[in-house]
C-alpha cells in the first residue's frame, strides 16, 4: 500500500528507493544511512536544478544526499520558541 501511495504522490522523475532493515538505501553502488525507523518504507530522491538530490518520505523532506561523501545531510528542524509565543512578538 505504501508503494502505491508513493507512486501517486511523487513526481514522475523521482527515483524511489526502499529503506533497508538497517536504515540504509542503496545509492550509486554504495549505501546511505537514512533512518532505521523508515525500514521497509519507500523514499523518493529528486534531482534539483543544481544537481543535488533531495530525499523525502511522502510529503516530508528528509535532507539532501551528499553524493561525494555518501551520506544524508539532514534538514534542520525550524527553531521553535519554547514558550509558544510568536518569535517576533
Amino acid at each position: 500500500m505504501a508503494a502505491s501511495y508513493m507512486s501517486r504522490k511523487r513526481p514522475a522523475e523521482a527515483s524511489v528507493r526502499r529503506v533497508r532493515h538497517n536504515g540504509e538505501i542503496r545509492w550509486n553502488g554504495g549505501f546511505i544511512y537514512v533512518s532505521q525507523a523508515l525500514a521497509g518504507e519507500p523514499v523518493a530522491a529528486l534531482e534539483t536544478e543544481d544537481g543535488q538530490w533531495t530525499l523525502s518520505f511522502h510529503a516530508h523532506p528528509l535532507g539532501i544526499i551528499d553524493t561525494r561523501h555518501m551520506k544524508l545531510i539532514r534538514r534542520s528542524a525550524a527553531p521553535t520558541n519554547p514558550l509558544g509565543a510568536a518569535a517576533d512578538a
